[in-house]
């Protein structure tokens, strides 16, 4: 009864508690997904069905028969961060594996198979990070439709119709990923452009669909000095191989021995890859190989009627015995606003990206309870 007889301290309490309470919008829950039963959720869609915006959800180990749909801002996670042991099956496959139609989602560590269209499928989806996945055996190994500003790097794509598909969609970057044996193209571009699409391994019967878009996109960036997907000196262009081993990359020059071939390649349909990838450290070429399955891809391609020219054996490399010559940094570059963090890690946001999402940011409604306390203290007074 104390506090109720001194009204103005009740209430500039009361102000000021609200005024806090509204600055803080309530936190992201990690929700966690086991198929044993040891987690909050069976399946991976009701998890995204129960999740809120900027929540994380992490997928224990296990094979998951389900098409998802992601259509709020999500970090989506494997929990072992390993592409082999957590792994999502197609239930229908005449649907989309994995279909997000929302802004910064990350979808990252998952094996992704089985469906006639796509394995992951982006539409009007922009700063989404796809990275860390193994896509194989779908239509379009990953498809952005009417998406900007995504990252899709790091990933695996192989035995799949079509590597990377990109409909109406600009200013993404394809950076850092195995793109090899894939029937038809490993990337396709079709009314997109400005998208950055570099330190890619691509081997394929054709690495790019011939397309004139393809010269209004960029196919390098700027010698940068860290190590690339074949483990050269700097991250420039692309690799360029081919299933009879005679690819650009693979018989180009590099007098300086900096890792890029003294020459550019011209890209299939228009473009120019200004600084394409030499393999200086021949070891890295058969450690990528090694992720690969070309028996399988050459008895799919029998099955389809397709003639496939041998390549030559190489030598086994584990890639234990290359730590250090593993195919890619646990580093992603952040493009416009998108970035990588571990799951734990609390995102730092800024007041123009909460407005965005809908949170509240701090304005006229909280600088008018404040400035209501501040005057019953001064009438107090």
């Amino acid at each position: 009864m104390g506090i109720l007889k001194n009204r103005p301290t009740f209430w500039i309490i009361l102000l000021l508690t609200l005024a806090i309470g509204a600055s803080f919008p309530g936190a992201a829950e990690t929700l966690m997904v086991d198929p044993s039963g040891g987690g909050d959720y069976t399946e991976v869609q009701s998890a995204v069905d129960a999740a809120n915006p900027g929540d994380t959800i992490l997928v224990k180990s296990g094979t998951y028969e389900e098409n998802l749909k992601v259509d709020k801002e999500l970090k989506i996670w494997s929990d072992s961060r390993n592409p082999g042991d957590t792994m999502i099956q197609a239930a229908d496959p005449t649907k989309n594996v994995v279909e997000i139609n929302a802004g910064r989602v990350t979808f990252s560590g998952f094996g992704i198979h089985g469906s006639e269209n796509s394995g992951v499928y982006l539409e009007g989806a922009g700063n989404c990070l796809i990275s860390n996945n193994e896509v194989s055996n779908t239509g379009q190994g990953i498809f952005l439709k009417d998406s900007e500003r995504n990252v899709v790097s790091n990933n695996v794509l192989s035995l799949n119709e079509l590597g990377i598909r990109l409909e109406a969609s600009g200013g993404n970057t394809i950076q850092t990923n195995l793109i090899a044996y894939n029937y038809k193209y490993g990337i396709s571009l079709e009314e997109s452009s400005e998208n950055k699409i570099y330190d890619n391994y691509f081997k394929n019967g054709e690495n790019v669909e011939e397309n004139s878009v393809n010269q209004d996109n960029f196919w390098n960036i700027a010698l940068t000095n860290k190590k690339n997907i074949v483990r050269g000196p700097y991250i420039a262009g692309n690799f360029w191989a081919d299933l009879d081993d005679t690819g650009y990359s693979e018989t180009c020059t590099d007098e300086n021995s900096n890792g890029i071939c003294d020459s550019p390649y011209s890209v299939n349909g228009g473009g120019t890859d200004g600084s394409p990838l030499y393999p200086k450290v021949p070891e890295a070429i058969q450690v990528l190989e090694n992720k690969l399955d070309p028996e399988a891809y050459e008895e799919g391609s029998a099955e389809k009627g397709e003639a496939v020219p041998e390549a030559e054996s190489g030598a086994e490399i584990s890639e234990e015995g290359m730590a250090e010559e593993e195919m890619v940094e646990e580093e992603v570059a952040v493009e416009e606003g998108v970035e990588e963090a571990e799951p734990e890690a609390e995102e730092e946001g800024t007041a123009g990206e909460e407005e965005g999402n809908g949170a509240p940011g701090f304005g006229f409604g909280i600088a008018g309870l404040a400035a209501g306390a501040a005057y019953l203290l001064k009438k107090r007074s």
